[in-house]
Order: structure tokens, then sequence, then C-alpha cells
């Protein structure tokens, strides 16, 4: 009770402060919560690469009793990182004794690794919390002594205990993905059983077996919804490479990829490279834990005639097989399963050394052993926490990857509840991304928020005016700072160490930057007698989604592998027919496209972007985006056509030029670029 006490308070310290925001998959997590307490049932997210859903089911549940505030959110992982500490000492304590369930159970406590997998809200942090508990009912069941008379109260205790077994094993493939391996573990346990202890093998093989094909069923809604959608699933693509490479008889890569991740357990750089979950390089050991951990393996094989010892190897093995395979990246979430059983080999060999102790040199020599045991628990807790809370929470680099910068908007639209339009510019504006952080740091719902990044791009929504908000990391393009229309209301000041250290809010009047935009296109367009394209003219209708308003183009000539600087000018006529399906698959959005063409019809330069996402258009909104790219350095001169459009980046279908409701083309071609002398 001492240890989980502990173990909560270091867990729930800081906890609206540390992480400092949300990174994009738990922004993820929060969102599709929302939607299933709104009515949705999915039996798998395609949000983030795709993903099981268990988890936002329960985030949902808190949501219905707490809010759905971003402070839940961060809670929504705390429970399990205790139940797991809770499964631990049950199981170990059962499995061998109480001395070892509270050595591996407070070193877990006390470790980096357990600390930061609380405070995520991810979906990782259900995997071991279940699959610990399974571990602990089916040793109730299968695993009592030998000989042991079993009366009818006790078989049905087993049976309802193997039932348990297979709801967890059947919940936990809705957690995480390294859950489709982990099961493993109790076929693989039950193979070994008939090799070595038969009489258990004859008691138990029936009842596993069950448990595990009745678990695999409850998932089998989930595993036929992938089979029906594989592009669903796009996380599978990273254990491909290696598994692709072993088919072909090439080991070395699946080689690299194993010592990576045997070596992040232990060796300081080479450890979770991935900063949203670790300090880089971190190793999940200290030189002293990675010796007590590699003598306790040590001891299991050893000892692996004994079923606790041989299952305890099986467990980690099955659990770190992910890592094995895609190497230290992200080992901190991919080993999760391996998490409640990683910290019994170092337990093991402490405890087995205090009893070698005393029996050799007495007792007071085990009771320094035990003491030395506690300070080295006592220190790596006191390490976890500098480590988490100043080295890592405080990084720059941290903030910067939990999107601060927009939890910070966020709490400074909170504290002033005006009403109206607020156009955010940020580096990740599609749906999945800043949007849902922004939507899981908000308290106050009553504006309406629009995206779009200015470093390149401006939306212009309809209305008289709106709040515009432009963080250090995305100014405006030059071009669109022009823009008249736009007043200065504040600079508000981050950290001086952020690498966003300010954002800026402006007043904006539409009407003054719509106006300016009319003259800005107006004089950018032929003569009336001329055409922009053979049967067209300005505006030019892009399959009834947008229309082409005008363009500016900036360098009307240039010279060989010089830049070519084209600022177009959209209007969105409706937004349906390109609003993606599918919000999370930015592959489904628009691109608008410009290329630059030779007299052969040759493309000898382009830029196909949109960094205002079609997700977010509505009917009315004006989209500005400049294009700037590079022509080949050996052109001849003479002119280069320009040719503009739209296509979306899933099909690369382009949006077909319609007059009176007859397509005529799928682009728009504009005065060519004169290529100069050199």
């Amino acid at each position: 009770m001492v240890v989980l006490c502990l173990a909560a308070a270091l867990r729930l310290w800081r906890l609206d402060q540390v992480p400092p925001g949300f990174t994009h998959d738990e922004a993820g997590h929060g969102h599709d919560a929302v939607t299933i307490l709104h009515g949705a049932r999915p039996l798998y997210e395609t949000v983030g690469y795709g993903r099981e859903p268990l988890y936002d089911y329960w985030i949902a549940g808190l949501m219905a009793l707490a809010g759905p505030a971003g402070h839940t959110l961060r809670f929504s992982a705390l429970p399990f990182g205790l139940l797991t500490l809770l499964a631990t000492f049950a199981w170990t304590r059962l499995a061998f004794d109480y001395p070892t369930a509270l050595a591996a159970t407070a070193l877990q406590a006390a470790s980096f690794w357990s600390l930061s997998t609380s405070r995520q809200a991810l979906r990782s942090s259900l995997l071991p919390a279940l699959f610990a508990l399974a571990v602990y009912f089916y040793w109730r069941s299968a695993c009592e002594p030998a000989g042991t008379p079993a009366n009818q109260s006790q078989r049905r205790s087993g049976r309802w205990r193997m039932g348990l077994v297979a709801l967890l094993v059947g919940a936990s493939l809705y957690t995480y993905f390294p859950a489709r391996v982990l099961w493993v573990v109790l076929p693989l346990f039950l193979a070994y059983l008939a090799l070595g202890h038969r009489a258990t093998f004859r008691r138990v093989w029936l009842s596993t077996l069950l448990a595990v094909l009745v678990g695999l069923l409850l998932a089998a809604p989930l595993f036929a919804y992938l089979r029906m959608h594989p592009e669903a699933e796009q996380r599978f693509s990273m254990l491909d490479a290696p598994l692709q490479a072993l088919m072909a008889g090439d080991t070395s890569v699946l080689l690299k990829r194993v010592q990576s991740g045997l070596a992040a357990f232990f060796m300081p750089g080479r450890g979770d490279d991935f900063l949203a979950y670790s300090i880089p390089g971190r190793p999940f050991f200290d030189p002293l834990t990675s010796v007590l951990f590699l003598a306790g393996v040590g001891l299991c094989l050893a000892r692996w005639r004994q079923p606790a010892f041989a299952f305890s190897l099986l467990w980690f093995f099955v659990g770190i097989a992910p890592t094995l395979v895609t190497g230290a990246a992200a080992s901190t979430t991919r080993s999760i399963g391996a998490l409640p059983v990683a910290f019994l080999f170092p337990a093991l060999a402490v405890v087995a050394c205090a009893r070698w102790a005393a029996a050799h040199w007495g007792r007071w020599t085990a009771w320094a052993i035990r003491l030395g045991f506690a300070g080295l628990v006592a220190t790596t807790g006191a390490i976890s926490a500098r480590d988490y809370f100043a080295t890592w929470g405080e990084s720059p680099h941290v903030r910067a990857a939990y999107q601060h910068t927009l939890v910070e908007t966020a709490q400074y639209l909170d504290a002033r509840p005006e009403s109206g339009i607020v156009a955010i510019s940020t580096v990740y504006p599609h749906a999945p991304h800043d949007p849902y952080v922004f939507e899981m740091s908000l308290e106050q719902h009553e504006f309406a928020l629009r995206w779009f990044d200015a470093r390149r791009a401006l939306l212009i929504p309809p209305g008289p005016e709106a709040r515009l908000i432009v963080p250090s990391s995305t100014p405006l393009d030059p071009y669109l700072a022009d823009l008249p229309g736009l007043r200065l209301r504040e600079r508000v000041a981050l950290r001086p160490d952020d690498l966003d250290a300010f954002f800026v809010v402006y007043d904006w009047e539409i009407g003054v930057t719509r106006a300016a935009l009319q003259e800005q296109v107006r004089g950018s367009l032929l003569p009336p007698a001329q055409e922009v394209s053979a049967g067209l003219a300005l505006p030019v209708n892009l399959g009834g989604a947008l229309q082409l308003l005008g363009y500016d183009l900036r360098t009307p000539a240039v010279a060989p592998g010089g830049t070519v600087e084209l600022v177009t000018f959209w209007q969105v006529t409706d937004p349906q027919p390109v609003h993606p399906q599918n919000l999370a698959d930015v592959n489904a959005d628009l691109v608008l496209f410009t290329h630059a063409l030779d007299a052969a019809g040759t493309v000898v330069g382009q830029e196909d972007r949109l960094d205002a996402p079609a997700w977010d258009w509505q009917t009315g909104d004006v989209i500005v985006q400049v294009h700037r790219f590079s022509l080949r350095p050996d052109l001849s001169p003479g002119p280069v056509v320009l040719e503009v459009g739209a296509y979306r980046r899933a099909d690369m279908v382009r949006l077909p030029v319609v007059v009176n409701g007859t397509t005529v083309a799928d682009r728009v071609l504009l005065p060519p670029v004169e290529i100069t002398e050199q």
C-alpha cells in the first residue's frame, strides 16, 4: 500500500503541467471519445495511422462523468498504471513469493518507464494492465500445486477465472497492436508444460486453449473489419520491411533491429529516441539495474524447469518482440506488454542474493542487501522524477512536441470569451493534428475556428471581422503580411527558450482584406478580349466546388534555374464535393498544383500543395495560395506556360474545369513565364 500510494502521488503531481500539452495521438483519443459520447460506435479508429478503440471507450466513460475536458484526457491513463502495479504484485506473489513481489513492484513503480506511460493519454497504457490481470487469473486457475484436492466450488471458481482470462485476452486485442502477439504466451507456456510437466498439462490444456480461443473469438469483429478495410491499418508497414527481407533470405535487417531493440534496455545513448515518450537515448535500466536484470534472466534460465521462471522468460521475450522487429525507436510503447514482468528479473536476483547471503554469512548481510535494494529503488525514483519533471518535462523540444503553443493559445481565448471567428495559423492545420489538440485544450467553444498555415496560404472566411492568431513558427508570408485589414491587438510572449517564443493576435477586418484582394485580382486579369485558356475566362469553375478568381504572377521573367512566384486566388462555391469523407486520412485531401511546361509540354518546374486544407472549407471562403518553385537550370530562353488546377491526393484525379455544365479540361492555362538569358 505504501508503494502504491507513493506511486499514485508521483503520477498525480503536476499532472496538469507535465506533459505540457497533448500530442496528436493523445488528442486523437480525446476527439474520438467525444464522438463516442455523441453516438459513434467504432470497431476501429482511423485517426493516427489506425488504432484499436477500447481506450477511446474508456475515455468516453470518464468524460461522461467528469466532462469532455483536457484534464479528463490527461488523467485517463493513470488508473491503468496503478492497476498494472497491483496486478504485477498479485501475480508475482502468487508465482514466486512476497519479497520478490514487493521488490518487483517497487522497482517498477520507481522507474521512468512506468512513470511516463502512466501519464501519457495513449492506448498502450491499457495493454499491460489487462494482460497482467489475465496472467494473474490464469495462474490462480491453472497453476495451483499439483495434487491439491478440488471440490465443486473450487472447480466453479477455476472456470470463472478462466472466463475472466478469456475476456481479458479478448479485451487486450482491442487496445494496442503488440497485443496481437502477446496472447501467444499462453499457448507457448502450454507447450512448455507438455514437455516437462505432464500432470499439470493434462489438467489445464483444455481450459487454456478454450480461454485463448474465446478471447480470439471476442476480437473476431475487429479482425473482420481489418480484413475488409486493409488500408485502415497503416502501422503494419512499420513491421513489414524486416519481415519481407527475412522472407527474401536477408537476415541483416532483422538482426540490426534486434540488436537495436535489446540495446535500448541497457546502453546509454541507445534507448528510445522518440522525444514524445522518453529522453532520447535513455535506456530502460540504469547500469546497476541492468546487471541485476541480466542476473535475474540467468537465474530464470538456470531454473527453467520451474514453471514460474519459464513463464516469466516467455512473457518478457514475447512482450518485447515488436521492438525486436522495429528497433529502439518508440520501444517505450512497443515493448509495453513486457512492462509488468521486466522488473521481476532484478527482483529475483536481489532476493536470491539476499537468501544466499543469509544462509552463508548471517541474517545481517541479508538485511544489508535489502537496505541496499531499497536505496536503489529510492535513487531510481528520485532520478526518474528529476529526469521526467525537470529534464524532459521542461525541455523546449518536448513543449513543442506536446503542442504547448496551442495550449497557451486556447488558454488565451478561454480568458477572453468573445464570440465570432478565430482564424489560426499552425504547422499542422489538417483535422487529426493541431485542430484536435486545440479541441482538447479549449474549455469554451463559443466561436468558430478556421485553420491554415500562413507561411504560404491565407483562408479568408465570410463575415465582416475575425481574430487572427499567428505563432512565431508560422508567420504570415511577406505577400500576405502586406494585405490591409490586419490591426495588431497583442503580442503574447511565451517562455524565452520555447521554439515558439510568442504568438501574435490581430483584429482582422475581413471586408477590407477582401476589397484589397479584389483590386489585386482585377489587376492580374487579362484584357477582356483575351482568354486565360482556350474557351475559358475568369472566374473558372472547377468541379462545382471552387472557382479560380485570378492570379498574381510575381515573376514574369526568370533565369534558368530561377524561382517562379505565383499567387492564386480561389473561392469555395460548394465544399461538399472536395470535403474528405475521412478527416483522419490526409491523403484524401485536395491539392492545388502549379506546373511550368516547356514547348513540348514537359513539366520543367512544379509545386503541388494546399496550406489551407479543404476539410475546413466553407461556402464563400477565399483561399490565397502562394506558390514558389524552381525551374530546371538547363532551360533555353523562351516562354514556359503555367498550368494550375486541383486534384485529390488519394487517387490523383483532377477536378474538372466546367463551363455551362460541360467538362472542357482538367487544368487552367495561364500566361507564360519568359526564360531570360543567363
